[in-house]
């Protein structure tokens, strides 16, 4: 009658299963515990280190910022409206008013520039597709294109070109 399992048998077999999940739990507790206490423990050693970084932070002496993005030599001219044929599709028209903005001191002759600038912004928007100004980012990246020509076109000397409006035909 070896085959025959009796009530000991399966009582000491229900006391290994439990004792060994009994071990897995509490292993599982004691990592947790270590863990959260190396935890607090690295993060007590950083506080000294944080604290006197933002107490050096507080202290620091703040740099005056002009609050204006151009100064007292600075000023606003607008050009005259530039209308022109887009590259495609034929037909397409744009008409562009803009403004630029130069230091007074810089620019001598100030209609010569406008009529540069002008002239520099019909060749450039006549290479431009209509595809290419239709979109979410379109108008930043014309922007961005614009401000790079008048940059280049005036030596430095025009610092931005201000999109008044913009229709298209």
């Amino acid at each position: 009658m070896e085959d025959d399992v009796t009530a000991d048998d399966l009582a000491t077999d229900d006391d290994k299963k439990k004792g060994g999940m009994m071990g897995t739990i509490l292993a599982a507790v004691v990592v947790t515990l270590m863990g959260g206490a190396a935890g607090a423990g690295l993060g007590m050693m950083q506080v000294d280190t944080i604290s006197s970084v933002a107490t050096k932070r507080a202290n620091e002496v703040e740099i005056q910022k002009p609050s204006l993005a151009w100064d007292k030599e600075t000023t606003v001219t607008r050009l005259e409206p530039v209308i022109t044929n887009l590259a495609s599709p034929s037909g397409a028209r744009i008409r562009l008013d803009t403004a630029m903005v130069f230091d007074v001191e810089a620019v001598e002759d100030v209609e010569r520039m406008k009529a540069t600038l002008s002239t520099d912004l019909i060749a450039f928007l006549r290479t431009v597709s209509l595809g290419e100004l239709i979109g979410a980012s379109a108008f930043n990246h014309l922007r961005d294109d614009l401000n790079e020509r008048v940059r280049a076109a005036s030596s430095g000397t025009v610092q931005e070109l201000l999109i008044e409006s913009m229709v298209f035909q």
